[in-house]
């Protein structure tokens, strides 16, 4: 058995990673522009203002590349701030006239976009009131979902809320992100108040009622492995699942937090504030559960031996370890822990190369490193779908290299290479790769 001939193939990207076009047009600055403007958070000085400037480019570049790779879907994000300049009240008409025209460019050519409403671009001016450890944003994102969904639900057959909620966690807490915060109970509040936000849009959804449209959530998984079967390696898994992956997926899928987070967040002094109708919130049905996966984590109290480890040989160039059967796994964990009664799209899935990338004698980027990547994880993919598990989509990240956070344009996730001077993309071997393997499964292999 095959994948299904109705699957979803699709590149994904987001908004604050390629527009570009940071102030133009009504634009206000998000969160991660005014991070990139301290000293020292993004790698080289590098800042998003221009990107890949798809703001621009999208209609004469991004648009023939997709059609040239023959994806029938596009995952992107709107940016909050081009919009809703202020966060809240007026829309902006030319922000949203963009998104209009890019929704109707995807669907005349037959791609079905996929829009995230938030992929971690917080306008910058709800930010000063607080940002996600204000409760307030709850009601932001509701107002901003609501406006969204009355705009553009019938255009857009599906949405997902919100985009991977521990990167809000990373900037609340550890600072790694942006606002760059560095307090363990604002961090854990930001998460807590950006999951009752995520059921806000869903139910801002359903009052809206858009006839061909779904909704869902992007979580990922990076589940923890023990290096060794000690008691304090299996214990270390257990806390790091509590504190990650199971921190979003609770909530959303059990529709509490594990006694076991409650307890230690208390003996910490880090327990965020909650109300009791918050998980009547968090656990709405969704139509979709959008799982971005890149690999698994392992870990060991023997600092040394994980270090060793680390050296082996089933690593790729980035050092990243080569475990392509993650996503099998994650499919598998979403049954067995929550018995997900929902269709799963793998919305995220790639790998990336730090610096100059290898170049052929033909003059193509030839990055083998990815193409072994995508191809042992859709090897995965295919398995959980022949068992029977409901998967029907696949996005690969990403369409082309751009602005990786705090790592500025060093690291390229891209299966095109992105000219920063001059907006060119190009393709590389594993754009190729993903052409003629999505055509080939159009053929019947």
């Amino acid at each position: 058995m095959a994948f299904p001939s109705n699957f979803i193939w699709g590149v994904s990207t987001s908004a604050g990673q390629i527009e570009g076009g940071a102030y133009d047009d009504g634009r206000t600055a998000s969160i991660w522009d005014t991070f990139a403007q301290k000293e020292g958070k993004i790698f080289g000085g590098h800042t998003p203002t221009v990107a890949c400037d798809s703001y621009h480019r999208f209609f004469d570049r991004d648009i023939h590349n997709l059609l040239g790779l023959g994806v029938n879907s596009y995952r992107m994000s709107i940016s909050w701030s081009r919009v809703l300049p202020n966060g809240i009240g007026q829309l902006n008409d030319k922000g949203m006239d963009y998104y209009k025209r890019v929704f109707e460019a995807l669907n005349t050519n037959g791609i079905s976009p996929n829009v995230t409403l938030y992929h971690w671009d917080l306008p910058q001016v709800l930010e000063e009131k607080g940002g996600w450890a204000n409760r307030e944003s709850i009601e932001w994102f509701g107002e901003y979902a609501h406006k969204m969904f009355s705009s553009f639900g019938d255009v857009v057959p599906m949405w997902s809320t919100i985009n991977e909620p521990i990167a809000t966690y990373i900037g609340y807490a550890h600072g790694a992100f942006a606002p760059g915060h560095t307090d363990e109970k604002l961090g854990n509040q930001a998460r807590h108040n950006i999951l009752v936000a995520h059921g806000k849009g869903v139910e801002a959804f359903r009052a809206v009622g858009p006839a061909h449209s779904k909704v869902g959530v992007v979580i990922d998984i990076w589940k923890r492995h023990a290096l060794t079967d000690s008691p304090e390696d299996r214990a270390l898994v257990m806390d790091q699942d509590e504190r990650n992956w199971k921190f979003y997926c609770d909530p959303i899928l059990a529709g509490r937090y594990s006694d076991y987070l409650l307890e230690h967040l208390e003996r910490e002094g880090t327990l965020m504030h909650m109300e009791p109708h918050d998980f009547e919130l968090t656990s709405q049905p969704i139509d979709f559960f959008g799982l971005n996966v890149y690999n698994r984590v392992m870990v060991s109290q023997n600092q040394q031996a994980l270090a060793d480890f680390s050296q082996g040989g089933n690593f790729m160039n980035n050092r990243s370890e080569y475990y392509p059967k993650a996503v099998y796994d994650a499919i598998h964990l979403l049954h067995d822990l929550y018995h997900i009664n929902c269709p799963i799209y793998v919305t995220e899935n790639g790998t990336y190369f730090e610096g100059d990338e290898p170049v052929g004698p033909s003059g193509m980027i030839e990055d083998d490193d990815r193409i072994r990547y995508v191809k042992g994880f859709l090897e995965w993919l295919e398995r959980a779908v022949d068992e029977g598990f409901d998967v029907r989509g696949y996005y690969l990240w990403s369409l082309m290299d751009n602005f990786e956070w705090p790592a500025g344009y060093n690291s390229h996730f891209g299966i095109m290479s992105t000219d920063f001077e001059n907006g060119t993309t190009t393709w590389k071997k594993s754009a190729y790769f993903y052409r003629d393997f999505i055509n080939s499964i159009r053929n019947g292999r």
